[in-house]
């Protein structure tokens, strides 16, 4: 660095492509290549199975669905980012299982029925003052 042939050999290896620079895309830490290859193959199988079951069990038929849905096991199976795995566990979810009905509309439903009684009893209400008066 301290020549000018030194900075311009220095250039060079900066902008020179790396052979090895580092794991792989879509290795997740702590593995190789090699070590990640069998799991990714067992996880594979074993979410096909999985979607097979599901598409009998819930009556799914569309083959993107099914495969959407597999990739989805995939990943929600796979050793990765905790993110990715309970991002895809929601997607199986709410693609398989029905959500429970929020309470706001219990709520809602339950406040109706309150002000329907309301006004029975006021008719009722009306309807003997009205009688009582005409007696």
């Amino acid at each position: 660095m301290q020549t000018e042939e030194g900075r311009a050999l220095r250039r060079e290896w900066s902008r020179k492509p790396r052979k090895n620079a580092g794991r792989p895309r879509g290795v997740p830490d702590g593995y190789s290549k090699k070590e990640i290859e069998p799991i990714r193959a067992k996880v594979k199988t074993e979410a096909k199975k999985v979607v097979e079951i599901m598409a009998k069990e819930y009556d799914i038929e569309d083959k993107y669905a099914k495969a959407a849905l597999e990739t989805a096991v995939e990943v929600m199976r796979m050793v990765g980012d905790n993110r990715e795995r309970v991002a895809a566990a929601r997607l199986v979810l709410d693609f398989t299982k029905q959500k429970p009905a929020s309470k706001s509309e219990v709520a809602l439903s339950k406040a109706e029925d309150f002000l329907s009684s309301l006004i029975e009893e006021d008719g009722q209400e009306a309807q003997s003052s009205t009688q009582e008066t005409a007696h």
